[in-house]
């Protein structure tokens, strides 16, 4: 009998991270080799292939080969290993985590071996540059091969240097090593052997993101133990595996992944969570040096957990490694689609001697996470710390109410550039629709174009005190940072009545006025935008409108 089950794969046709270290030589193919052609699945009679755990989705692992690389069945039982004890050790860590033995499904047969699809590639290492061309083969495989997909995820395999990248997107994520050998590191969590292999920490960080991880960092009282969602990975690696764990909002968020659960009827993934604030308040508790962080939540969705996130800016995307989370359960209040929560966070927690320095800027960000799998971040906003007390300063507390839009159906408005994409005209500043969004001609550069200029006529002259602005597109970049403005009755005369410099990080933008004012048109100037790096000053927003006394 085989010790571990591959399908190998070579399409019909030709298409035409985290580390990196010292390679080691593959023996490539001779000159008279050629790809091998698609094969029935080499399957012993004798082996029978479940899911494990019974009657759940899987994850859907593949290790794919380019034709200047051979492989084994040796190399392929090792894989399978290393995706057994993988497996287990995200079972241990829900398990601690409250969650009981759960973990994501793999397909073994009845010696516990794991299902590795070999998908064959057809071209050599040098031509896969990044993984476009890769899932293409790959997808090809599962379409000739249907009923071997278990489940939506993926985890993509291969050798250093064989064109496999080496990082998480979506539902896919990718790693590659030379030797995927386990090695007992003499260490263990209670009776759980820990075992490592080269690059192992990495593989488990890019398979997390592949399970719909983000990046998060551990809070201070967890200390000595590292998130493997922030640098875990390599501390893993480096002699510290007995100390990286999954934090309590991967784990909320493990917990409703479609690998992790079972075929329960559940459309995973197939609708938008959709949740809004029905209100919140921070407040700081100097007794207890904490924050206290309560609010109500709607959602069409059925929803189970929160986390709030403390990330120092740089904030999002690639700079998230050091965005420490806080999670609790959203409770039903009786009302329908409606949850309450409440949150107690340590002042002592928000520092974990990781960019410890830089924490004097924090994007605050409430994110709800739904149980059909999917999450959505639904508000935050930018405060600072005083690094000296290590104290959040008064402009963290805040208590909101959602802002609710007027119909402006009637209302006109222009702006001086726009996006040459014909979905990002001006107009959607005034569509109620927050996904939505105008986005102006780019690159833009205000020394040279002068400042962003959007005029509105509103049709009758409006009494109003003040002026809100939404912008919720690439993270806190490309939003408004000066902003002045201006009025007029007759739209040629224009008077200013507010100048202000918004904070980084504001989603939604309340600008009061100094004084109530009445007119017809509305001009905003934007002469400084937040941008991510380089000159580009671009500017995104998404709504834009009147608030009344």
């Amino acid at each position: 009998m085989k010790s571990i089950y591959h399908l190998l794969f070579s399409l019909a046709f030709f298409f035409g991270s985290c580390s990196s270290d010292s390679v080691e030589t593959n023996t490539p193919p001779t000159s008279s080799e050629k790809p091998k052609e698609s094969k029935e699945p080499e399957t012993s009679e004798e082996d029978i292939w479940n899911v494990s755990p019974n009657n759940q989705y899987a994850l859907n692992v593949v290790f794919f080969n380019p034709t200047d690389y051979t492989v084994n069945e040796g190399l392929l039982n090792e894989v399978g290993n290393m995706m057994v004890y993988v497996q287990q050790w995200f079972e241990l860590q829900m398990e601690l985590n409250g969650y009981g033995k759960k973990t994501f499904g793999l397909v073994t047969n009845q010696q516990g071996k794991a299902r590795i699809h070999l998908v064959q590639g057809r071209l050599a290492s040098t031509s896969y540059q990044g993984h476009n061309e890769i899932l293409n083969e790959i997808d090809q495989y599962f379409a000739a091969n249907p009923n071997t997909k278990q489940g939506t995820h993926t985890f993509v395999l291969g050798f250093r240097d064989s064109g496999v990248p080496f990082y998480g997107i979506n539902k896919i994520a990718f790693a590659n090593t030379d030797d995927f050998k386990l090695v007992p590191t003499g260490k263990s969590i209670g009776d759980f052997q820990l075992m490592n292999c080269d690059r192992l920490g990495g593989i488990m960080h890019e398979l997390g993101h592949g399970l719909n991880l983000p990046h998060c960092a551990h809070k201070g009282s967890d200390l000595p133990k590292v998130s493997l969602m922030s640098f875990g990975n390599h501390t893993y690696q480096n002699d510290g595996s007995e100390r990286v764990f999954l934090t309590a909002s991967s784990s909320a968020i493990l917990n409703v992944c479609e690998a992790f659960n079972t075929k329960d009827n559940i459309p995973y993934y197939a609708t938008d969570v959709s949740a809004e604030f029905l209100g919140y308040t921070v407040e700081k508790d100097e007794t207890n040096n904490s924050l206290m962080v309560q609010g109500t939540v709607t959602s069409p969705a059925v929803l189970n957990h929160i986390y709030v996130g403390h990330d120092g800016f740089p904030a999002g995307g690639g700079d998230n490694y050091d965005d420490i989370t806080f999670t609790t359960v959203l409770e039903p209040t009786g009302n329908i689609n409606e949850y309450n929560f409440s949150l107690r966070i340590p002042y002592s927690d928000l520092f974990n001697e990781y960019k410890d320095e830089t924490k004097n800027d924090i994007q605050l960000t409430f994110n709800a996470i739904a149980k059909n799998g999917n999450r959505q971040k639904i508000g935050g906003y930018a405060y600072t710390i005083d690094l000296t007390t290590k104290i959040p300063n008064d402009d963290v507390i805040a208590a909101y109410t959602p802002f609710v839009l007027r119909d402006r159906s009637n209302w006109t408005i222009l702006a001086n550039t726009t996006s040459p994409n014909p979905d990002r005209v001006a107009t959607t500043m005034l569509d109620s629709d927050l996904s939505s969004y105008w986005h102006s001609n780019y690159p833009y550069n205000i020394a040279d174009s002068g400042p962003h200029e959007i005029t509105i006529d509103m049709a009758n002259s409006m009494t109003f005190s003040g002026v809100y602005l939404f912008s919720d597109r690439a993270g806190t970049n490309y939003r408004p940072k000066n902003v002045v403005i201006q009025t007029s009755n007759d739209g040629i005369s224009f008077t200013t009545v507010k100048e202000m410099s918004l904070s980084n990080g504001l989603t939604e933008a309340k600008i009061n006025l100094d004084n109530s004012v009445s007119s017809q048109y509305l001009r905003i100037l934007i002469s400084q935008v937040y941008i991510p790096s380089g000159t580009e000053e671009n500017l995104i927003l998404n709504e834009i409108d009147i608030i009344s006394e």
